[in-house]
C-alpha cells in the first residue's frame, strides 16, 4: 500500500507556517547560537519562535497545534474527516516547561500530554501513540503513522513533532559538554556541538487510495523505512555505524537512489562523521554515486528541535521534491573531510534526482531512516 503525504505544517525560529521555513532554509542566513548556562537561564529566550498563544497549557502543545492546524487544514480534512484518524506524536520532553514549575506535573505526564491535547483539540479520535526516542522521535512518529495505515488500522495519520525550550535540557546539554559556543555549524571541521532550537512540524499521511477518494493532492510518497537499534552507549553512537546503515539499507531496498539526504547532523563530531558514513555505505552499496548525492543538514540554521526533527526532515524532502530544490548548508568555513556526499555552500542547488533521503538518530542509538520520492 502506497502512503502519501497530503499536508505539511510547521512552526519554526522563522515564523508560522511551511513557507516561512522554506524561505528561511532558503536564506540561510540565521546563526543559531547557544542558550546561557547556569541558574539564570531566562524563560523564553529571544533566538525561539514566540509562543503562539493557542490557549493550550503547555508550549510544546502549543506549537504542535499550530502546526498539525495548517497540515490538516492543506490536507483538506473535517472534523468528520479526522474522527477515525490515527494520531503520532514524537516528542523527547512534550511540555516541560510545565513540569520545570515548582507545582508542574511530573516529567512523564509532561511527556505524554501533547498527543491528548492535540487529539482534543482536533477530534482525532482513531489510535493515538507518543513515541518518545530522544532525538529520533520525530522521524519514528512518521514511520509509525506510515505502518498503522500499511497495517489498515488507518487511513489517515496525523504524523507530527515537537520540543520546546527546556532549561534542564539546557543545563544538561553544558555540563555534558554538547553545545558548540559559538553557534550551530554541522558540516564545519571546527564544530564544537549542537545549538538547542525549539518548534512543531507536522504532516498528514494517508494512503494514496483515501488521496484520490477525497480528491486531494498527494506531495510526496513515502517509498521505504529503516528502525534499528545500537544499544551500544547511551548517548554515543556505535562507531561503526552497523545499525544505521542497516536501517539505511532498509529504506533503500523499496525506493529509488536519493538526489538529496536530509541529515540528522547536529555538530556533534563523533555523530555527525558515523552518520555520514553508514548513509554514504548504504547508499553505494544501493548502486548510488554517493559522490553526486546532496548532503543537508538544516539544524545549522533551526537549532537542534529534538523530538520535531525527524519530521522537520520530512516536511523538508517534501518541499525539496515539490521545487526540485535543495537549499544550501550553511556557517561552513572548511567542509568536514570525513563526508564522502556532495555539501552545497552556495544555493540553493538542483535536486539531482526526484527521491530524498531522511536520517534521524537519537540518543540511546535509536534509528530511523525514511525514503521520500516525487508522486507521478
Amino acid at each position: 500500500m502506497t502512503v502519501v503525504v497530503t499536508g505539511l505544517g510547521a512552526m519554526t525560529c522563522f515564523g508560522r507556517g511551511v513557507d516561512a521555513l522554506w524561505e528561511g532554509l532558503l536564506r540561510a542566513d540565521r546563526r543559531p547560537v547557544p542558550a546561557p548556562n547556569g541558574c539564570g537561564l531566562p524563560e523564553h529566550p529571544p533566538l525561539y519562535a514566540a509562543p503562539p498563544g493557542t490557549g493550550t497549557p503547555g508550549r510544546t502543545s502549543s506549537l504542535v497545534v499550530e502546526a498539525v492546524a495548517e497540515a490538516v487544514a492543506e490536507a483538506r480534512l473535517s472534523r468528520e474527516d479526522l474522527f477515525d484518524a490515527g494520531l503520532t506524536v514524537g516528542t523527547s520532553l512534550g511540555d516541560i516547561d510545565l513540569a520545570e514549575l515548582p507545582d508542574g506535573p511530573e516529567r512523564r505526564t509532561a511527556t505524554h500530554g501533547v498527543s491528548a491535547v492535540v487529539a482534543d483539540r482536533f477530534g482525532i479520535g482513531g489510535s493515538a501513540h507518543t513515541l518518545s526516542t530522544a532525538c529520533s522521535a520525530g522521524a519514528y512518529a512518521v514511520g509509525w503513522g506510515a505502518r498503522l495505515i500499511e497495517t489498515g488500522q488507518a487511513d489517515i495519520v496525523v504524523a507530527c513533532g515537537g520540543d520546546a525550550f527546556s532549561r534542564v535540557a539546557v543545563g544538561t546539554l553544558h555540563r555534558f559538554g554538547l553545545l558548540d559556543p559559538e553557534c550551530c555549524r554541522p558540516f564545519d571541521t571546527g564544530r564544537a556541538g549542537m545549538v538547542t532550537g525549539e518548534g512543531a512540524a507536522a504532516v498528514v499521511l494517508e494512503s494514496a487510495e483515501s488521496a484520490r477518494r477525497r480528491g486531494v493532492t498527494a506531495q510526496a510518497a513515502l517509498t521505504g523505512q529503516g528502525w534499528s537499534c545500537d544499544a551500544h552507549h547511551p548517548m554515543a553512537p556505535e562507531p561503526s555505524g552497523g545499525q544505521l546503515r542497516r536501517a539505511a539499507a532498509q529504506a533503500l531496498a523499496t525506493s529509488g537512489l536519493p538526489g538529496a539526504v536530509v541529515l540528522h547532523r547536529a555538530g556533534v563530531a563523533l555523530n555527525d562523521s558515523v552518520e555520514s558514513t553508514a548513509v554514504s555505505e548504504a547508499v553505494t552499496a544501493a548502486g548510488g554515486d554517493i559522490t553526486r548525492t546532496a548532503g543537508y543538514a538544516p539544524k545549522a540554521v533551526m537549532g537542534h528541535t529534538a523530538g520535531a526533527a525527524g519530521v522537520f526532515g520530512c516536511v523538508i524532502a517534501a518541499r525539496m521534491l515539490r521545487t526540485g530544490l535543495v537549499p544550501p548548508n550553511a556557517h561552513v568555513t572548511e567542509v568536514d573531510p570525513t563526508c564522502p556526499m556532495d555539501v552545497p555552500l552556495v544555493g540553493p542547488v538542483p535536486l539531482p534526482r526526484p527521491a530524498v533521503l531522511v536520517s534521524g538518530t537519537g540518543f540511546g542509538a535509536n534509528n530511523a531512516v525514511l525514503a521520500w520520492e516525487a508522486v507521478a
